[in-house]
């Protein structure tokens, strides 16, 4: 992490808003994991947390594919899968088998749009690309200019606009995006690598190498924020499941993480802050990177009332 990236955090830990308290829960359930390194396989992982501090994991390949990084589950309940080029893959859960298309560019993320009908396929040196889902067919690369010119991920709130980082594990640029003329406006430098728009806290969660920051859904006020890096967490990416949970991965593939990849859970189903959170992990298999597929089990704009 950067200087300046490190600086923003400690600023943001002084800067704290209280949030209302929530009942915490306990979370079951399957999660879907695709892995970057190695055999490319799409793990589906069942899990169970008890809400307190403890949580176990068993993997289970679903399928292979060429390639693989980021996966999030769309509307219907296909698994959608991008990494390493322009290949995305719609994968069914129940059977493992799957159709490719290509997004045209070098994606290794996956976002959903509001609209429910398509992703947005993007990483740290290209256009971002919208890949239709219905039916699934090939993407269109969108150049983008002003104070970014590569998106990562995007993050759709319901009344504050479109944000973005274009980080990939070193710490990217925040910022919104005019999805009418693709023009970014640089907000935060060096501060995510990835970002996502949470519906239970109504707030936006940033992440960058074990480190997650919460703003509120205008990006102009501290919600909480956490550094897991110095327990020895490399997530870069927390994806929420809508009710309290943020989902991610410890990658995990010998040398300096000789211990093997793990599934981690943020909880902040209690108090509605990163600050406060319960973290938990256990481990799966080697060679994960990046995202995981969570069944929000809400609609596709995720833009509902908290449950």
């Amino acid at each position: 992490m950067k200087p300046c990236c490190l600086l923003l955090f400690a600023a943001m830990l002084t800067n704290l808003t209280a949030q209302p308290a929530h009942a915490a829960r306990a979370s079951k359930g399957a999660v879907y994991i695709g892995a970057a390194f190695g055999i490319h396989h799409l793990y589906k992982v069942d899990y169970d947390y008890d809400g307190v501090g403890s949580m176990t994991a068993t993997a289970t390949v679903l399928t292979t594919l060429p390639t693989a990084a980021d996966a999030m589950i769309v509307p219907g309940g296909d698994i959608i899968v991008a990494g390493q080029g322009p290949n995305v893959y719609k994968v069914n859960p129940d059977t493992g088998a799957f159709t490719t298309v290509s997004a045209s560019n070098n994606g290794n993320t996956v976002s959903l749009d509001p609209s429910g009908a398509s992703v947005w396929i993007g990483w740290t040196d290209t256009s971002p690309s919208q890949v239709p889902l219905f039916p699934f067919s090939n993407g269109t690369p969108h150049s983008v200019s002003g104070g970014d010119a590569t998106i990562t991920s995007l993050a759709f709130t319901p009344s504050n606009g479109v944000y973005y980082s274009n980080g990939g594990d070193s710490g990217g640029n925040f910022g919104r995006i005019d999805l009418g003329t693709f023009t970014t406006t640089r907000l935060i430098p060096s501060l995510a690598d990835n970002v996502h728009y949470d519906a239970f806290s109504r707030s936006l969660i940033l992440v960058a190498g074990g480190h997650a920051i919460q703003l509120d859904a205008a990006a102009s006020t501290s919600l909480g924020s956490r550094n897991d890096s110095a327990a020895g967490e490399n997530y870069l990416m927390l994806r929420p499941d809508g009710r309290g949970h943020l989902f991610g991965t410890r990658w995990g593939g010998g040398g300096s993480n000789p211990t093997g990849g793990r599934l981690v859970l943020v909880d902040y189903s209690e108090t509605g802050s990163l600050s406060t959170a319960i973290i938990v992990s256990a481990a799966i298999v080697d060679g994960l990177s990046g995202g995981v597929a969570v069944d929000t089990s809400i609609l596709a704009d995720s833009f509902e009332s908290r449950p």
